[in-house]
């Protein structure tokens, strides 16, 4: 059994060591012709013609490239991974980083005669037509495109043999008429990549304005832009009015009602935290995910969406970590997210010579400048029937994509009457011991990712997914709007927004590795975003909290609100309830809190709260440590009730951005390894 099925995974003592590439060759010394935007073709299975590798056009590429642009053994290395993938060789040249989509289109046109479409004329093609037609029938998804005038675009993953079939079959030309020069019958040669840039120039605007309003234009109800509505500020405003009206008429009663109400609440979320200490080990032995035999032709197109912004640093990194993965390069879609206002990073992925599964997205500037309006922008441009999220600093385990299909083959087969949209892979760090703060955010993650969420999915609450390591059906995730825009932490919003249509969310047992943010100031600031966006998520399901417990149903209408309200509002009640524990043990003496029946009840109910949430929170901490085998956290550990005075700092922090700054994006640095 290996260990993503074991769900024993150690962070890596070196974890630069574990990322080195296995299937591509990355120059990344900045030589070469700067940035290419290089993409697999196919969407599911390739087409047989294009799978076949005859002698013929291998020899005839064999001429073609080698030794002007190749040597022998590279050749020999892509036709080896061509024929065992079952693939185009290629795309299998270009994706694995041994030439670059122009240069191979150049040589294939010498060879077949058909010259190449130039950028211009490409751009004069795209504008003839429509933003709808070009999405369905560009090259973005299809192999040849005709426009008007009869012109023929090719792109790459056909060999010279079948661009000639390819171009005279759609053309009706016979063999002799390839290089006829009657009016409408043109043939052009283009590159995937030049067809691409076109679409993205003529639709910039109108794909900008998707991804930033298309979710609070189709769906208002369900976007965080609109904030809280005037029934929530009616609402919000009668319980502040009486709650004052009660604390000056009746003080003790106040106190005590107010109490008593969230410690019925909070102790239903201790009970949570209790079992999943308890049930664990069980858990996570029935999330385990057998890997079925499989081949790159059964294999789809899995795209993997990378927002990037102010990381120039982070690139090589991420570009070593993403190449690691044990899935054909020839298969991946990995789209480099970049902000327009970030010519640092910009420039920093503009130095290096990436594979062809690399394309960079420059993300068109205007506000919000959130990570959800990068993702919904490099969603238009997504070929991959799923979708997974990765930050700058992430270090996936390698067989991770290979484990989420698994899982959702495995989930179609036993739940036929249900769809599984989204697999939420295991969340922990590669600095888990650099200070204090790294240490509790590892306690942290390991009792969300390895103990509540498998928890959640097992009794079926609703699951708050992570910012990154989601693997989406891209279907669904088009279908319900892709992300909010507005929402700070669109990743939670989105798993809410997904139950309410009656998906599935599923705990993955594999482990994608972060960076743990280890500085104080950086930690509050990503803190307090979270906070706010849990605020955010909270505020937009319950506008119509009736319509919310009719689609979810009792039970996950009940889990929404441990879910998403139980550690924001934990953590603003959290030192109030601590004050009034510190104020009874200091400043009144037993006596009158036994003869004092309210106060007696109020002080028992802040012990109580206290005393349990400490005793379930470290009893869930130390089996999830133990779970991953890390040690060495007894202080950690012990101090844990100082830890959350910080996050309960934080949620006060983010309730003054909500009221005055809701869509601010604080962004967290990271130093890589």
């Amino acid at each position: 059994m290996d260990d993503v099925e074991k769900g024993r995974i150690d962070p890596p003592e070196h974890p630069s060591n574990t990322i080195a590439p296995t299937n591509s060759r990355l120059p990344l010394t900045g030589e070469g012709n700067g940035l290419q935007q290089h993409s697999p073709r196919y969407v599911g299975s390739p087409p047989q013609s294009a799978v076949r590798i005859t002698n013929s056009a291998q020899n005839a590429l064999y001429s073609l490239l080698v030794p002007q642009t190749l040597s022998a053994h590279e050749f020999e290395q892509a036709c080896h991974r061509a024929a065992i993938d079952q693939l185009p060789l290629d795309v299998m040249l270009i994706n694995l980083g041994f030439i670059d989509e122009e240069t191979y289109l150049n040589h294939l046109s010498k060879l077949s005669h058909v010259p190449v479409l130039g950028a211009d004329a490409a751009d004069e093609l795209i504008l003839s037509y429509s933003h709808k037609k070009i999405l369905s029938e560009s090259g973005l998804k299809s192999y040849v495109i005709l426009t008007h005038d009869g012109i023929a675009i090719v792109p790459i993953g056909l060999g010279p043999e079948e661009i000639v079939d390819e171009v005279l079959s759609h053309q009706g030309l016979e063999a002799s008429g390839l290089n006829a020069s009657a009016p409408g019958r043109r043939v052009r040669l283009v590159s995937d990549s030049t067809v691409r840039r076109a679409f993205e120039r003529r639709f910039r605007a109108v794909l900008s304005n998707h991804a930033r309003h298309s979710l609070a234009t189709e769906t208002p109800e369900q976007s965080a832009k609109f904030g809280i509505n005037i029934q929530q500020k009616f609402g919000l405003f009668c319980v502040t009015l009486l709650t004052m009206a009660g604390f000056y008429y009746w003080p003790e009663n106040t106190a005590l009602g107010l109490s008593v109400f969230f410690a019925i609440f909070f102790m239903f979320v201790i009970i949570l935290r209790g079992l999943a200490a308890m049930m664990q080990l069980r858990l996570s032995a029935g999330l385990t995910t057998t890997r079925a035999p499989e081949t790159a032709r059964t294999l789809p197109v899995y795209t993997l969406l990378v927002p990037l912004y102010q990381e120039a640093h982070m690139i090589p990194q991420l570009v070593r970590a993403l190449s690691a993965l044990d899935y054909p390069a020839a298969l991946l879609d990995i789209k480099l997210l970049l902000e327009e206002r970030d010519h640092e990073t910009i420039a920093a992925v503009q130095q290096l010579t990436l594979p062809g599964c690399f394309e960079t997205l420059i993300v068109p500037d205007g506000e919000p400048l959130t990570k959800p309006k990068a993702l919904n922008y490099g969603l238009q441009f997504a070929r991959g029937d799923f979708v997974v999220i990765y930050d700058a600093e992430d270090i996936p385990e390698p067989g991770q994509l290979h484990a989420a299909l698994a899982h959702f083959n495995k989930f179609d087969f036993l739940n036929m009457d249900e769809r599984l949209a989204v697999v939420q892979a295991r969340l922990n760090f590669y600095n888990p011991k650099e200070n204090w703060l790294a240490r509790q955010f590892t306690i942290e993650y390991s009792s969300l990712f390895d103990g509540l969420l498998p928890l959640y999915y097992y009794i079926g609450f609703p699951i708050p997914l992570g910012g990154t390591s989601n693997h989406f059906r891209r279907d669904i995730l088009e279908q319900v709007g892709g992300w909010d825009p507005y929402n700070v932490t669109e990743d939670a919003d989105l798993g809410m927004r997904l139950y309410r249509r009656g998906y599935k969310a599923a705990i993955l047992n594999s482990t994608t590795y972060e960076e743990a943010c280890s500085g104080g100031m950086n930690w509050l600031r990503q803190r307090t975003r979270w906070m706010k966006g849990w605020l955010q998520t909270y505020c937009v399901h319950m506008r119509q909290p009736m319509q919310l417990l009719s689609q979810m149903g009792p039970w996950r209408f009940l889990g929404f609100q441990a879910v998403m309200g139980g550690p924001f509002f934990s953590a603003l009640v959290h030192p109030i309830f601590m004050a009034l524990l510190i104020h009874a043990l200091i400043d009144l003496p037993a006596e009158k809190i036994r003869s004092d029946v309210p106060l007696l009840v109020l002080w028992a109910v802040s012990f109580v709260n206290l005393a349990a949430g400490y005793v379930v929170t470290l009893w869930l901490g130390v089996v999830s440590l133990r779970f991953r085998s890390i040690t060495g956290f007894v202080i950690a550990l012990i101090t844990l009730p100082f830890y959350w005075l910080f996050i309960s700092l934080a949620a006060y922090r983010a309730v003054f951005q909500f009221l005055y700054a809701p869509f601010k994006w604080e962004k967290t640095p990271h130093k890589g390894l």
